[in-house]
């Protein structure tokens, strides 16, 4: 079972993603503690991380950044923010996809499980 993290502080919004990963057969842990999220991300090792933008004390950019210096987890932004260059940021500092609320549930779901087959179907088949 594929494992997914959520970092998003509204509590509503990650109650919706986590009902609906775990509907779509996902392991899921949601983090509240946006400044010891490394720890919780190492012991849990998730295939894929859900992260917005706008988090208290620490903003999502810099979450990717950091996550980047250890680990190559697909992160998917699912932020309000929807300017081209939040977009571009999200790129350049490590993210995987970007979009925006409200998002359309079938084309996240997508995005997740085509993030999770290129990475690590990939890898299966060429270690063959």
């Amino acid at each position: 079972m594929n494992k997914i993290i959520i970092l998003e502080d509204d509590i509503v919004i990650r109650n919706e993603l986590s009902n609906i990963l775990k509907n779509n057969g996902y392991n899921v842990k949601i983090i509240e503690d946006f400044l010891n999220y490394k720890e919780e991300i190492n012991s849990f090792e998730p295939n894929l991380i859900l992260l917005d933008i706008n988090l208290p004390n620490i903003d999502g950019f810099q979450i990717c950044q950091q996550i980047r210096s250890f680990s190559k987890v697909p992160i998917i932004f699912v932020t309000s923010r929807d300017t081209e260059m939040d977009e571009l940021n999200s790129i350049m500092f490590g993210g995987d996809a970007f979009i925006t609320k409200p998002y359309n549930i079938p084309i996240l779901l997508a995005k997740i499980s085509f993030l999770i087959n290129r990475i690590y179907c990939t890898n299966e088949n060429n270690n063959k």
